[in-house]
Order: structure tokens, then sequence, then C-alpha cells
């Protein structure tokens, strides 16, 4: 599913019409993550008693978050953490008192000590009670009197109460007194990443992560290619090592997130089959498609299975997500006779081509159930073609009407995540409508095709899904500020407390207000001020080549006499581009092998001087190391090496040497850094 605009399925221009739907809104979370078709009545759940005052009455109105609290009593007076602020916690709670004491180190620019004891005023006491089944594997109660007071069931639970109470200090430093018992609606409120042609650095990655956390998000869905040992010839960029593999799934876990990982079969699977035609689907006329499995070929699923094990090792959480999306995009199964044949040898003349797709599908299945995991697929190639039945213990993410509809995957009984197209950002392209979506109350019962009404309890949840189809276009940097107001939308709608602001407008408004999390850190920073400087490597100094030189030329690393002053422009999204004083020209990395996204990924690829345009791919990071500074493409996200030959070519960072650079000002320059809406 890695892929909607370069395969030429067209996008809608607009949302569809909004379908009435029952019960507004859906509340009340089973502990196995089911929504209920409940209407939420009065508070949604056990309040806690009103919090003691400390000092003279304060407003009613609830705590304005994102999301927002399903239910609010009042309890009067206000609440300032100073000083004498500890975090008293039980020991099940050590973990996420260490982690919140160093977020409101970052709030109050101040230590707040964790201790454990009797609480006493002033102090944030966070506790785990197993006996509250009220709340459920997420939920927490919060009480604000002469003390915060979190309790969950879980970890997760206070967790979460955590992040009320940051939103809370980014609104108003004076906390209202008052209780809430909050329980969110949705099981699994995902977002989904491709980073499946693209590559994303560990710090998006890492910012996204506390993104999610605050706002109570609990599932990312990762496709990514590991760099294979077993499989060397795919290990084409882009990869991630093993290493940064362990260090995204560690820092999701601190904060209760878990990671699915996909490998996309049978389809779009260039990424790993284009080095073994072997295992390629044939067409009529004999070409193999280097995107498409040759699912009747048992060292296909072999391979597959070996590519399984590996993700499993690395992602240690339930789920394995095998995509199984767009087999027969832009073709059809009559252009492969041989799926009929193969279904009609397994399961008798009636069976369909369909039949092979869910086969294998089911053998994937049965092969990730005897890990110990779950499988997930979307939802697009379950046509209704079939004659054998899709096994019931796989989750179905719905993205896309098909003839069987999300309702009838519900009613049937399988387990089935809304992952509607009206949640996509297409990087460079197609984004959520955040105001439509917002003012039409859009909510997880919400499908691609149509509302549904029966067996909730189905309903695992929802995810919102990023996609690089037109990555080229678009930096990660303008990604992170672009889906900032939709995905706030999205986790107001999962949580499913009443909306927090009357309209979009005064709902974009708060989101400024609460920001990002405490450690989101800026989006960016450029360490250098604009203006004129020699770039050296141990390689050489960088240079143009040839004088003057020519759109095309190709940057050399040489001895001073061959080097370039550059300029350094800043852009606007966080980067640089360097402009050769002499030529005008701009450092680029656009002539080479490109992917099927028009991005030159290949590692190796020369950096030219080409025209100066507005090129994500003539955006250079600029990354301080110890001895200078890395110069990263900022769409290719590989790092800009100085070879013995006097050569400079793109690398992977992992296999990337000579690769420090000295930058240093013909002029003195200061420091600039940027900013993040």
């Amino acid at each position: 599913m890695n892929s909607r605009d370069v395969t030429g399925r067209p996008r809608p221009p607009a949302r569809r019409s909004r379908l009435n739907r029952l019960a507004r809104p859906v509340t009340a979370v089973l502990a196995s993550g089911g929504l209920l078709a409940a209407a939420l009545a009065g508070a949604g759940g056990a309040a806690a008693q009103p919090a003691a005052p400390t000092s003279p009455a304060t407003a009613a109105a609830p705590p304005a978050l994102i999301p927002s609290l399903h239910n609010w009593t009042p309890g009067g007076g206000t609440l300032r953490l100073d000083a004498r602020t500890r975090i008293d916690t039980d020991a099940a709670g050590e973990p996420t008192a260490r982690q919140l004491a160093d977020e409101l180190r970052d709030t109050l620019g101040r230590p707040v000590p964790v201790v454990h004891g009797a609480p006493r005023p002033g102090d944030i006491v966070l506790r785990t009670d197993g006996t509250r089944g009220d709340l459920g594997s997420e939920g927490y109660a919060l009480r604000i009197g002469d003390q915060v007071r979190i309790t969950g069931r879980t970890g997760a639970g206070v967790f979460y109460g955590t992040r009320t109470l940051l939103q809370m200090l980014a609104e108003n430093p004076a906390l209202p007194g008052g209780a809430t018992t909050d329980v969110p609606s949705s099981g699994e409120r995902a977002v989904g990443v491709c980073a499946c042609y693209t590559y994303n650095t560990d710090a998006w990655m890492t910012r996204l992560i506390k993104d999610m956390a605050y706002l109570k998000l609990n599932t990312l869905h990762l496709e990514l290619k590991v760099k294979s040992s077993e499989f060397p010839e795919i290990n084409t960029f882009s990869y991630y090592t093993p290493q940064e593999v362990r260090r995204v799934v560690a820092t999701a876990a601190r904060y209760h997130i878990t990671v699915v990982p996909e490998i996309n079969s049978p389809g779009h699977m260039d990424p790993y089959l284009t080095p073994y035609p072997d295992l390629q689907l044939k067409d009529t006329s004999g070409k193999p498609d280097p995107s498409r499995l040759d699912i009747t070929d048992p060292d296909a699923f072999t391979f597959f299975t070996h590519l399984v094990d590996t993700d499993l090792k690395l992602f240690p959480g339930p789920y394995f997500h095998m995509g199984a999306d767009e087999y027969m995009i832009r073709s059809a199964y009559s252009n492969y006779p041989q799926l009929q044949a193969y279904a009609r040898s397994k399961f008798g003349p009636d069976a369909t081509p369909q039949d092979a797709y869910v086969d294998f599908v089911n053998r994937v299945d049965a092969y990730v159930r005897s890990k110990g995991r779950t499988l997930r697929i979307w939802n697009d190639g379950l046509t209704g073609e079939n004659t054998i039945p899709l096994n019931k213990d796989i989750v179905v993410e719905h993205w896309l009407p098909e003839k069987e509809t999300s309702q009838q995957l519900l009613d049937a009984g399988y387990r089935v995540m809304n992952a509607t197209d009206a949640m996509y950002y297409v990087r460079g392209s197609y984004k959520p409508d955040a105001k439509k979506l917002y003012d039409t109350d859009w909510s997880p019962v919400d499908f691609a095709d149509g509302t549904v009404t029966g067996h909730l309890e189905n309903l695992t949840g929802a995810e919102y899904n990023i996609w690089p189809d037109n990555y080229g276009k678009e930096t990660e940097n303008q990604t992170q500020q672009g889906v900032f107001p939709s995905l706030r939308v999205f986790a107001q709608a999962v949580w499913g407390g009443p909306r927090p602001a009357p309209d979009y407008a005064s709902f974009s408004e708060l989101a400024d207000t609460l920001g990002h999390a405490p450690g989101y850190g800026p989006a960016w920073v450029q360490p250098l001020k604009a203006g004129a400087y020699r770039l050296r490597a141990t390689g050489g100094a960088l240079g143009e080549g040839t004088s003057p030189a020519a759109p095309g030329t190709p940057l050399t690393a040489k001895d001073e006499t061959a080097a370039t002053t550059w300029e350094l422009r800043p852009t606007d999204d966080g980067y640089y581009q360097l402009v050769a004083q002499d030529s005008g020209l701009c450092a680029d990395v656009s002539r080479g092998t490109a992917n099927n996204m028009k991005v030159v990924e290949q590692a190796g690829a020369a950096a030219t001087a080409e025209t100066c345009t507005t090129a994500t791919s003539q955006k250079w990071q600029l990354e301080p190391v110890p001895g200078g500074y890395r110069v990263v493409d900022a769409i290719t996200q590989q790092t800009l090496v100085a070879g013995t030959d006097g050569s400079v070519v793109q690398q992977p960072r992992d296999v990337a040497r000579h690769d420090v650079w000295s930058i240093t000002p013909i002029t003195q320059a200061p420091a600039h850094s940027g900013s993040d809406s």
C-alpha cells in the first residue's frame, strides 16, 4: 500500500459527503480494544470525587485539551506547582515518574525530585491500582486539589494521565481544581508511516513518537526495509539497519506505543524482488514483474518468510502486517493465467485466481501465528471473487471501498481497523482536510465506504497514514509541519471525548497553544548563518571540478587550488542551499539511478553543480558532529562523502567514510535557528 499516486490510482478531489451516524460520541472501551456502540450518557464512567479547593472558586469549564477529557467535575480553586513539588510514585510508576520529571524540568525550568513515601501538599502522586476495572487498560483518574493525583489500572493509564497534566500546564500553569475519569473510546489509535521507498531520520521518528504520546496515540505502523545480512542483494537504499530499528522500537516502548512492522507482499515488492527475477510473477509474454511475487512458487514463499523472520526478531509487538494490497494494480489476473491454474489444482475446478491470493495470505497468516503473532492486511484485495475464506484471525485494515464492505467484514466477525483515506497524508501531494474533518465530526465509525452501525465490538480503532508517493517534492521537515493540524483532529476523534472547541478555527488556536510535548525540541536547527564558506573533508576541499562549471559538472574534493567558495542560503524548512559563488550553480544530487518515485536514492551517486531551483535535492542539512558537520541531502538522507579519488558522492550513513566536513566562514557568522508551528 506504499503507492497511491505513482500507481495511477486517482486521488479523490474532495471528501465524500457525510452520512448520518448512530450514537455520538461513541464511548466505553473494551480491554481488548473494541468500540461499543453506546451513546455517552452523562460523564461517561464513574466520576472521581470533586477535588478539595485550594483557593477561591475557579471557572467550572473543563480544561481545553487535545484530545479532550471525557468528563470533568470542577472542584474549585487552583494549584500551582512550585519549588516544593515532588513526584511521589509507587514502584510500578517509576519509569513514568522519571520521564515526567525530565519533561517537567523543561516545563518548569528546574529539577523535580522523584520520591517514594507519604505524599504531601503540592506533590504529583502517581499510583497503579489493579482493582480499577472501570479504567480499562489505558484509562486514568486524575484529581487536582492540594495535590495532583493520577491513578491508572495499568502503567499505560498512569502515563496518559501525565500527558493530560503536561497539556494542562501548557494551557495554564494554574491548574484548576477538579477531577476526571478519562477512558479512550478506541483501543487502537494508530499512525502509519510508509518509510518504504524513502528514509525518515531517527530524529524525525523520535519527534513523531513524542507527538503521538502527547496526543495519546498508541500504535505506530511502520513499513520499512531492514538491511539484510541474509540477502545482501536487497540492500539498496533506502533501508534501516537493525540498530536503527531497535532504537525506534525502544523509544516507542518508553512512550507506551506498540510498533507494528510491515513488509508488503505479494505486491509492491520491488525493493526486495528486483535482484531476484526467478521469484517475480511473469505475465503471458514471460516478462517478470519486480513488484509482484510469484505466489505459486514455494521458493517465493520461503523467501518472504525469511524476510518476516528478520522483522519478528526486531519488533517484539503482537502484530505483523503483510500489506497484501494492490497485487493486481494496473493489471489483471487474466494476465497471469498460472494463478488460476494454481488455484484450481489446489481447490478444484470452481476456484478463481483470487483464491490463489487468499491462499497465500492464509499461508502467511499460519506462519505468523506459529511465531505467536497476529497478521494484519489492507482490505482492497478482498474483492469477493474468492471461493475460499480469509482466515478469521486476520485483522483487516479498511482504506478503500470494495465489494466486501467494512460493515460486511465486521458482520462476518473480522476485526477491522478504520484506515480511511480521509486520514491520508501524502508527501508532496494529497492532505487530509482538517477543517472539514473537525467541523463534520468525523469519528472511527466513518469508513471510506460509509458509516458502520453494527458489530462495533469488532472495530479495533482507526489509523492516520503518512505516505511517500511524491516525497521528492516535500522534505521531512515540511511533512512534520504539514501533519500538525490533521493529526490533532484525528487524535481528538479516536480518544472520543466531547469536542474541545466549537469550530475548527478555535480548535486550531488551541492546538497552537498546546504545541508539542516537552522535550520535542525545535523542529530543526540551522547551525550556521547565511554567508560565504569553504568546505573541507579528509579527501580535500569541495569544488566545482571545472571553471567555469556548467550544469551537470560533478563536484570534487581536491586541494585548495580547486576549492570553491560556497554561499550557504538557509531555506524556510530548516536546510541550506549550497551555491557556488563563481558559477551561481547549486550543489545537487539529481543525476543517477532514480527509484520509482523519481528520487536518486542510488548510493554512490555523484553530487553535481546544477542550475539553482527550489528542488528538494538541492537542500542540505548540516548535522554538527565531532570535528565538523555531516552534509546530508534533505530528500535522499544520504551524506556527502569526499572520495580518495577526488570524487564527491552520496552514501548511506552506515557505510559512509570521510563524511565529516569542516565549514569555515570567509567572514565570521553567528548561528541561526529554525522554529516550528
